[in-house]
């Protein structure tokens, strides 16, 4: 794992980039070592989410992309879950 940004007490915080070892990335903001306020992450597979987090997880307005559609849906996320 590699990590490349600020860091406040030891620990991740402000703007970073995540590089995990198989390959996806997250870009975003970071708060006391947890993805916390606007990022983008990226699966493996193309997958990408946009938006904001909070504590960890995906957390407030977001656009999630599809590659096997290739297509971006906008929503709100709540907990790491998209709200229907």
């Amino acid at each position: 794992r590699c990590y490349d940004g600020d860091w406040k007490n030891n620990k991740m915080d402000g703007y970073g980039i995540f590089t995990y070892p198989d390959g996806r990335e997250y870009k975003g903001y970071w708060k006391n070592d947890k993805k916390d306020g606007f990022g983008e992450y990226k699966w493996t597979d193309g997958r990408i989410y946009k938006g904001n987090w909070s504590n960890g997880l995906q957390n407030g307005e977001g656009s999630f992309y599809n590659p096997k559609t290739k297509q971006w849906k906008n929503g709100i996320w709540e907990k790491g879950r998209k709200k229907e």
